[in-house]
């Protein structure tokens, strides 16, 4: 079983005093106090949106943002009850407009200036942040894999400041053994994968260091372009090609189709002849599934699947 350290404690502040209990709660190079649990929270990009309805906290989401692929049933009538959907990352005015009391975003871009601007910035107007632990990049750089605890560092941090613990530590536990159990055979032991992103002149896949490596590396398959330095790793077609791998993991998105990315293989007069695409030897993971979050073990559980019903092993 993953063995976890116990991170809450370097998270969060308990600050007790005659009259409240104040939290604060860590986030990336930043923190925030709060006397009471947010009421109005905005999440962004579906990492985000699903630790919240994981966690039955819909109830506190006057809105989302960005959703990558679909919400899964066990979530959609959740999802559906909140009252706004943003295609994109809204602006900053718009979040100023709607009263938001706090944001947990699943990508570091949202707190970017094109975007929402700096966690401190919101701090300074009284608005809480969060970003998923594994886009904290000067804790995790690109140069070393991000280890899986970074999942349950984010239910532990966000479940202690809704007042939702037992509902954190149960799902936490669900996720540890499925993981365990997901990974035990390791499937694809001996094989070689190529993760086929997005792209055409160049594909974009995983590197070394981020969770789709972390994804393939989970069942034990051998990720080609497990050398390059990064979370995400720019490939020539001619490195795909000489590498020749043993199946193709498609990254299936709505800005980026799995049957998109196929037909462009099958329709290339030198790609279609490498052996996965001659013997559709292909697994398709959900974009959600393959960022560390709470789909994350979906991912591992699908690609495990897959592999297995390709019928590859020796």
């Amino acid at each position: 079983m993953l063995v976890r350290k116990p991170l809450l404690a370097a998270a969060l502040v308990l600050v007790t005093g005659p009259a409240l209990a104040q939290v604060s709660i860590e986030s990336c190079d930043t923190s925030f106090s709060y006397d009471a649990p947010p009421e109005r929270v905005i999440s962004i990009y579906q990492q985000a949106t699903e630790i919240m309805l994981s966690l039955g906290l819909e109830d506190r989401l006057i809105a989302t943002a960005y959703i990558e692929d679909e919400i899964p049933a066990r979530w959609s009538d959740a999802y559906d009850e909140v009252g706004t959907h943003y295609e994109r990352v809204p602006a900053r005015e718009v979040v100023l407009a709607s009263n938001a009391d706090f944001l947990i975003a699943g990508f570091d871009s949202a707190y970017r200036d094109t975007n929402l601007g700096a966690e401190a910035e919101w701090h300074e107007i009284g608005v809480g942040t969060y970003l998923v632990d594994s886009e904290c990049r000067n804790t995790y750089p690109g140069d070393v894999p991000i280890p899986l605890d970074t999942i349950f560092v984010d239910l532990e941090r966000i479940g202690s400041l809704f007042g939702v613990e037992d509902r954190a530590e149960e799902l936490i536990a669900d996720l540890d053994g499925r993981l365990d159990a997901a990974r035990a055979d390791m499937p694809g032991e001996g094989l070689s994968a190529f993760l086929f992103d997005s792209g055409d002149d160049t594909p974009y896949t995983a590197g070394c260091c981020g969770a789709p490596g972390l994804l393939l590396d989970s069942v034990g398959v051998e990720n080609i372009a497990g050398h390059v330095e990064g979370r995400w790793a720019d490939l020539a077609w001619e490195a795909v090609v000489v590498a020749d791998p043993d199946v193709i993991v498609l990254n299936d998105a709505v800005w980026s189709t799995a049957a998109e990315k196929r037909a462009y293989l099958e329709n290339d007069p030198v790609l279609s002849q490498m052996t996965a695409v001659r013997e559709q030897r292909y697994v398709v993971v959900p974009f959600s599934e393959t960022v560390l979050g709470v789909r994350f073990v979906d991912g591992v559980e699908r690609l495990s699947r897959g592999l297995a019903d390709l019928g590859l092993a020796d």
